[in-house]
């Protein structure tokens, strides 16, 4: 059968609060801590996905694909935005495969900031936004060994 291009654009979107029980990072050269919220992104349409931030501080936002690590926050990451979304908020625009699991990181462009946020998603067919629970820093240090 033809594939047929729909026009239209279907809308997800995702409420969330950063505060001080929100896990927290060190970005790359910046001895602060980041308040950040990960949210699980899958779709069963592979498209051109849009995530836009809407919140009363300076966000900054990151896109991984597979996973998030927190002892290596740059492993994984696609792309990270600041302020194209206007008013500072970030706009992130990213190819999404269809089953294929994405981390969209909400975070404040500005350490130790707490808010409420809302993200929205706009593309060609509703995507799954999940907060996704993270593994505290202090225990990245563990190692597993393999025998």
């Amino acid at each position: 059968s033809a594939s047929t291009y729909s026009p239209t654009t279907t809308i997800t979107s995702y409420s969330g609060v950063l505060n001080n029980t929100s896990p927290t990072f060190y970005r790359t050269g910046n001895l602060n801590i980041f308040y950040f919220e990960p949210i699980k992104v899958t779709t069963n349409t592979t498209g051109n996905y849009t995530f836009i931030s809407n919140s009363s501080i300076d966000s900054y936002g990151y896109l991984y694909v597979n996973s998030f690590n927190l002892s290596n926050i740059t492993s994984n990451r696609v792309t990270s935005d600041d302020d194209s979304g206007g008013n500072v908020q970030f706009l992130i625009t990213y190819i999404l495969q269809a089953g294929t699991t994405y981390i969209l990181i909400f975070t404040t462009y500005s350490p130790n900031v707490t808010t409420s946020f809302s993200i929205m998603a706009l593309g060609p067919e509703r995507v799954s936004l999940m907060r996704l629970n993270v593994v505290p820093s202090t225990t990245t240090t563990t190692t597993l060994m393999t025998t």
